[in-house]
């Protein structure tokens, strides 16, 4: 199973914490990230997967987004994203 990182953030777009859980594939992922939602009461939830490429840079998995927002989730070409401050 392969590491995931779940931001819940708030309406305002901050996420003041990350979740990191096991899922088999993005599909799981992305239905944890919906959990994850509610049980957190934000509007949505980035999810990304940590180093997932070759070149060691995190992978954007898609965003949970709850009702009234748009969720979307990225198709990968293997090169991955990477997550800069």
């Amino acid at each position: 199973m392969a590491a995931y990182l779940f931001y819940p953030r708030r309406a305002n777009g901050v996420s003041l914490t990350f979740i990191a859980q096991s899922a088999k594939d993005d599909a799981e992922a992305m239905e944890m990230a919906a959990d994850i939602a509610a049980d957190h009461d934000c509007v949505g939830v980035f999810v990304w997967e940590p180093a997932a490429t070759s070149e060691g840079r995190d992978r954007f998995v898609g965003e949970f987004a709850g009702s009234g927002e748009e969720s979307r989730a990225e198709t990968s070409d293997g090169r991955g994203a990477s997550v800069t401050a």
